[in-house]
């Protein structure tokens, strides 16, 4: 036979190769090392691999650990399950309802399993909003219950995320709906097994308020000093006083709908070394007032370093419920609905001028906008930078002109603005301005020349700002766009 032939083992015992299986061999190996040089992704390092896996949800990162043997020993790095999101369908199995035909249920011996395994690894603990609440309810007493059987198994858990999805208009119409009952008894009996947790967010829980005023009784017992940043987003429905955020002596970060805000609490408040209130509301916050300006006023005496952060967010048209004398350094509206007035402009200059650091919309706007110039904003962005002197961050996503822009950037007290985000697609290429009096003939000849290009008025704001790469953004720039108050308002 061509291609064949006989060799001995170390026994001395005849093995048949096929050299054109050899052969074939090589050539395959010759093609691999083609592929490796071309890039070598299942020799990525380690802390490499599991930070990119961990970008990933459940679902990715399953078909990912089936690429390669090197990317399934990846899947069981520690770093890739420190964040872990529980939605309806993840440790769940279908089974069919006489009732409702086939449901997602939580599948137990699978849930039992990868806490087995993974549970050491969490850092992160996050409930997504579920619809189907009884498997919330399931999740929640099998953590516990894990909790009770593996002692310490949750401890390096420092960050739990809760928000319940009180929206049921899918079920029945223009329902809104809050937690209550024995989910709440599961929610606070899982907060009582994490000793470490140092964060802690609870989102659109909408309790009554007899049920509100206990939410957090063993929290506070058992670390009091150890909680450094609280959010409580829509606790009630209603306006109830919360005394337990001024508790948490250490508390870095509060985050808080104004409905359960009061004077009480920031009495409490002013004798923490709290650096940052957040006062979030969005589109199920109703029953909203404003605190009483003493309040205020004794805050600000107390606590100096204390900074109020102002910020609307969701699907919602309401204007923010404006804090009187109230430490103010940032306001931000994240909704698609929001607009800019003149007597929102108006009431911030008024109450806020002298602090007010950070003002912007982010996100992409869903209303339509005028061109024309008595319609628009700019006389309203121009009183703003001009009565706020210490104002360094501006976000302005509606249309406004090269003009306005430029007189923006060049304003007399606006030697304190560093961050300007405009949006490209709302900057129209006008010089619509009327001359003031204030203008030379130079100037306002300039103005009309340097506005009727874009390539010009980027050159201006580059200079001005001391930017030389600042450019406008684009939709998808903008839609991502995040600021940091806590840090912007430094």
């Amino acid at each position: 036979m061509v291609g064949a032939a006989w060799k001995q083992d170390n026994r001395g015992k005849g093995i048949y190769v096929d050299h054109e299986a050899t052969a074939g061999e090589e050539e395959e190996r010759e093609c691999y090392v083609e592929d490796r040089s071309q890039g070598n992704w299942a020799e990525l390092p380690d802390l490499v691999i599991e930070r990119i896996f961990s970008y990933l949800n459940n679902e990715k990162r399953y078909y990912g650990s089936l690429v390669c043997r090197r990317w399934y020993q990846a899947f069981h790095l520690p770093y890739v399950w420190s964040t872990f999101v529980l939605e309806d369908r993840v440790l769940s199995r279908r089974r069919f309802n006489y009732h409702l035909g086939w449901q997602y249920t939580l599948d137990h011996y699978r849930a039992q399993i990868f806490l087995y395994k993974t549970a050491k690894n969490i850092r992160t603990l996050i409930f997504a909003p579920m619809l189907n609440f009884f498997n919330l309810f399931e999740v929640m007493n099998m953590l516990s219950q894990f909790s009770e059987r593996y002692p310490g198994s949750l401890d390096n858990i420092h960050t739990l995320k809760f928000t319940f999805n009180c929206d049921m208009a899918f079920r029945t119409e223009n329902a809104i709906y809050g937690t209550g009952g024995q989910l709440l008894q599961a929610l606070k009996k899982l907060m009582s097994f994490l000793p470490g947790l140092t964060s802690l967010e609870l989102t659109n829980l909408l309790l009554d308020s007899s049920e509100a005023l206990y939410l957090l009784d063993d929290v506070c017992y058992s670390r009091c000093l150890n909680l450094h940043s609280l959010t409580l987003i829509n606790c009630t429905k209603v306006p109830c006083r919360l005394l337990h955020p001024g508790v948490f002596l250490r508390l870095h970060s509060l985050r808080i709908s104004p409905q359960t805000l009061s004077p009480d609490l920031l009495w409490l408040i002013s004798c923490t070394k709290l650096q940052h209130l957040h006062v979030i509301q969005n589109a199920y916050t109703e029953s909203c007032y404003s605190i009483d300006s003493k309040a205020w006023a004794e805050l600000n005496q107390k606590n100096p370093a204390l900074k109020v952060h102002l910020k609307s967010t969701g699907k919602t048209k309401r204007e923010i419920v404006w804090q009187e004398r109230a430490p103010v350094s940032s306001i931000l509206y994240n909704s698609r609905y929001s607009k800019v007035t003149m007597p929102s402009i108006l009431t911030v200059v008024d109450l806020y001028r002298n602090r007010l650091k950070v003002y912007g919309h982010l996100g992409l706007p869903r209303f339509h906008t005028s061109n024309s110039f008595q319609h628009r904003i700019d006389m309203a962005l121009i009183t703003l930078v001009r009565e706020c002197p210490n104002l360094h961050t501006l976000v302005i996503r509606e249309r406004i002109s090269t003009a306005t822009l430029i007189l923006l950037v060049s304003s007399a007290n606006c030697n304190s603005l560093r961050r300007l985000y405009v949006r490209r697609n709302a900057l129209l290429l006008r010089a619509d301005w009327p001359r003031s009096l204030e203008w030379t003939e130079d100037y306002f000849s300039w103005l009309k020349t340097t506005s009727r290009s874009y390539e010009a008025t980027q050159v201006e704001v580059s200079n001005q700002l001391s930017q030389p790469n600042w450019q406008a953004l684009n939709d998808q720039q903008f839609k991502i766009l995040k600021v940091n108050v806590e840090v912007d308002s430094c």
